[in-house]
């Protein structure tokens, strides 16, 4: 009979993603009317980041405004660092019903072939990227070539961002194998293919 409670009590043992999402479940309707107040915002925020970095210290979230339509988008993404890929999609594979709320894995593809972006000191657009490719034993890599690139983590950071729109954190993750970053010389861009171009490669070679 011991025995037999213990084994019980052990099978009865929250995952962290089980502890997670019960947590959510308490605090989703302050989150879902307060997420864009900008007095509590970055208190939600950091509360969320706490509590999923329990299952991952990688995972990251956004939280879209609220649609026309009344719902709310949770995106949980691994900020591309691939060995966190599994820890967001068994987090989302357990995700509740709620209403109103939409949940994601990964950061989503954005169907508009013209975007600008505001990260810290850097504004920067499709615009201001170019690549070329090579594929070798099924490998694809890409020089990206980037105007006024001056190899900053942080102008990284806003660069992969704006990749993450075009393709989505999941193919630029796993399907771009080496990235090869050049500053743009204006002179060479006849030479090049517009960014825009890459998610048309990307998607052929999926077939």
């Amino acid at each position: 009979m011991i025995f037999s409670n213990l084994f019980s009590c052990q099978n009865n043992e929250k995952t962290p993603e089980d502890k997670f999402w019960k947590w959510f479940l308490s605090k989703e309707k302050y989150i879902f009317d307060n997420a864009d107040n900008l007095k509590v915002r970055e208190t939600i925020y950091d509360d969320i980041s706490s509590e999923i970095q329990k299952i991952d210290e990688n995972l990251v979230f956004e939280l879209a405004p609220i649609h026309k339509n009344g719902t709310r988008e949770f995106s949980i993404s691994a900020d591309g660092i691939e060995k966190s890929f599994p820890a967001v999609e068994l987090l989302i594979s357990k995700k509740p019903k709620i209403k109103n709320w939409n949940f994601t894995a990964f950061r989503q593809r954005i169907e508009s072939d013209d975007l600008e972006i505001q990260y810290g000191n850097y504004k920067i657009g499709y615009d201001d990227l170019f690549f070329r490719y090579s594929i070798q034993e099924n490998q694809l890599g890409i020089e990206l070539n980037i105007r006024n690139y001056d190899e900053t983590a942080e102008m990284q950071n806003a660069i992969y961002i704006l990749l993450d729109s075009l393709l989505g954190e999941y193919d630029v993750t796993k399907r771009i194998d080496w990235i090869d970053w050049k500053k743009l010389d204006e002179s060479n861009i006849e030479n090049l293919s517009e960014i825009i171009e890459l998610r048309e490669l990307i998607d052929s070679r999926k077939k």
